[in-house]
């Protein structure tokens, strides 16, 4: 993510934003460490933290309101779908209930 600002802002501005977030921010490396332990640890299954939100490996984070918004979420899903049948087909999606 930390490559997108020089491609959003091209020039000088692209460059101090891309700088001052990785200051700020987490590299590739840091950032995929979360995304690691959730996939890896037996402590999701042991504790049952399936669907769970990580901060840092191991330490719960706390959602937002938007995320805890019924209606945005089940917004984004049917967008989602939307979007999908317009660029793969009606039949694109499958039912998993």
């Amino acid at each position: 993510m930390q490559d997108q600002w020089k491609d959003a802002y091209p020039g000088l501005l692209g460059q101090l934003l891309e700088r001052t977030m990785l200051m700020l921010g987490r590299d590739p490396e840091q950032g995929s460490f979360s995304a690691l332990y959730a996939a890896t640890s037996p402590e999701i299954e042991e504790k049952d933290y399936n669907g769970k939100y990580f901060d840092d490996p191991g330490h719960l984070g706390s959602l937002s309101k938007q995320a805890q918004d019924l209606t945005l979420a089940s917004s984004l899903w049917n967008l989602s779908q939307q979007l999908i049948k317009e660029r793969l087909g009606p039949d694109a999606m499958q039912n998993w209930s």
